[in-house]
């Protein structure tokens, strides 16, 4: 009997052996795959950084990088070399009374401006901001309040149309909202200010929608989550919000102009990078052809389609290294010119009916991963024709072509209400427009997005195979 045992041990040991022996044989293939698949990329990347054009390309991207800091120094010290100081607002109030008589306008608005100029009232003081709303629809009346403004008591002036005055659901929010935390209108209070605005305008805006989801320009979701994100900026006085932040060519004020402002416009030369790859994608199949020297890559115990993918791996990272080099140059080229002022200003932005918050530079990291999907997508469409045609400057020249005419055509489509244009793969490039809603098509969801070039990206690559590996040498 304990032979028995000892043998059927011996017999299960046995098999536990042969069978990790035969796993770790099957490990150890893989792993040699893996190896001969990288040293062809590496055999890859050598021909590519050889290049002086990749040299050119590298050198392109921070000369770009430069280029954009440099216009945003230059128009920033343009607008501060512009000089406001001889502005007289006492004659700009002078001309609107003489208008309003002129056109027998509101006698109280016509008092209101003389008030100003009697009380030497210019643009910068609250006075002059609340006056303007007050009297914006034609309405207003400064008899009741002439005493708070003449002394200055914004707290008063709050208190008192909160007892004596209809007023909206936003101007009772503000005004209560001021005496609570104790918020002035001061210029000093800009930001503060600017956010309680948006909170009263928001509110007043669902008030007049009643049950309605949306007024045709405003979704009521939309605005709710506009009210959650000021009063947590306000509550939590973190003033600065990055996801307000204003493209470079938007901006008309100095202010306006900060690193984050140069550096979230630095995603629009990620379409820069994407016509360098293109480059790269539309001769690196082609050119091995054109030049002859396919042969020696096919006489190594090879499959040709582990050459192509290897070839495509390299086009797809070299595309991605040059993004890197763009987005980790941005970042003390921009500080050097503008300054590192307001680096640590977060994004915060609204997901799911919550508040959220996140680093800008991860933020930027994500808008630039998001626009690099035009660079794959176009990148291996030069891929593709590289491996049907023996004409580099062909592939190159289509794509380049293809990428800058696609979003005017898709526009085009879409304004002419042709819906079938949203499964072209131009109009689904933008993932970081799309993501946000901002679309041509209606309904157009980043799921279906990503469906759409996942399916041209695999035409284009069995296109590259069929042209690749059943080509004649």
């Amino acid at each position: 009997m304990a032979e028995f045992h000892f043998t059927l041990f011996t017999a299960e040991r046995t098999r536990s052996l042969r069978t990790y022996s035969s796993s770790l044989q099957e490990e150890r293939k893989g792993a040699y795959r893996l190896a001969r698949f990288f040293r062809l990329v590496k055999n890859e990347y050598i021909k590519v950084f050889k290049k002086l054009s990749t040299k050119i390309m590298i050198v392109l991207i921070i000369i770009c990088a430069l280029g954009l800091s440099g216009i945003a120094l230059f128009a920033k010290h343009n607008m501060e070399s512009n000089n406001y100081s001889s502005y007289d607002a006492t004659g700009d109030y002078q001309q609107n009374i003489d208008w309003l008589k002129d056109t027998n306008g509101d006698p109280n608005e016509i008092a209101m401006w003389q008030y100003l100029i009697d009380n030497d009232i210019d643009s910068d003081d609250w006075r002059y901001d609340v006056l303007s709303a007050m009297f914006a629809d034609g309405t207003g009346d400064m008899s009741g309040i002439k005493k708070y403004l003449d002394d200055n008591d914004w707290r008063g002036f709050c208190q008192y149309r909160l007892d004596n005055e209809i007023l909206t659901e936003g101007e009772k929010w503000e005004y209560q909202y001021r005496l609570d935390k104790d918020i002035s209108f001061d210029k000093s209070n800009e930001k503060k200010n600017d956010l309680i605005m948006t909170v009263a305008n928001a509110k007043n805006t669902i008030a007049t929608m009643g049950d309605a989801k949306s007024d045709g320009q405003n979704s009521r979701a939309k605005l709710e989550d506009n009210i959650k994100l000021a009063l947590y900026q306000l509550d939590n006085d973190k003033l600065d919000n990055t996801a307000n932040q204003m493209s470079l060519f938007e901006t008309s004020e100095p202010e306006q102009i900060t690193f984050w402002t140069v550096f979230l416009t630095s995603t629009s030369l990620v379409t820069v990078v994407a016509l360098l790859a293109i480059v790269i994608a539309g001769g690196i199949v082609s050119s091995e052809f054109s030049q002859g020297t396919v042969k020696f890559l096919l006489i190594n115990p090879v499959k040709r389609w582990k050459i192509l993918m290897a070839k495509y791996f390299t086009v797809i990272t070299v595309g991605y290294i040059m993004l890197c080099i763009l987005f980790v140059v941005m970042i003390p080229i921009t500080g050097l010119m503008l300054g590192f002022d307001g680096f640590s200003t977060p994004y915060i932005y609204v997901s799911g009916g919550e508040v959220k918050e996140m680093p800008t530079l991860l933020y930027a990291a994500e808008q630039y991963l998001m626009k690099s999907v035009e660079m794959v997508v176009m990148s291996t469409l030069a891929f593709a024709i590289s491996s049907l045609v023996r004409s580099t400057a062909l592939a190159i020249g289509v794509s380049v072509f293809t990428m800058c005419i696609g979003s005017t055509v898709t526009q085009l489509l879409g304004q002419l209400g042709q819906d079938w244009a949203r499964f072209l793969v131009f109009a689904n490039t933008d993932l970081a427009s799309i993501s946000k809603g901002y679309s041509i098509f209606a309904q157009h969801s980043l799921t279906f997005a990503v469906g759409v070039l996942i399916a041209h990206m695999v035409v284009f690559l069995l296109t590259a195979w069929d042209g690749f590996t059943k080509r004649s040498v």
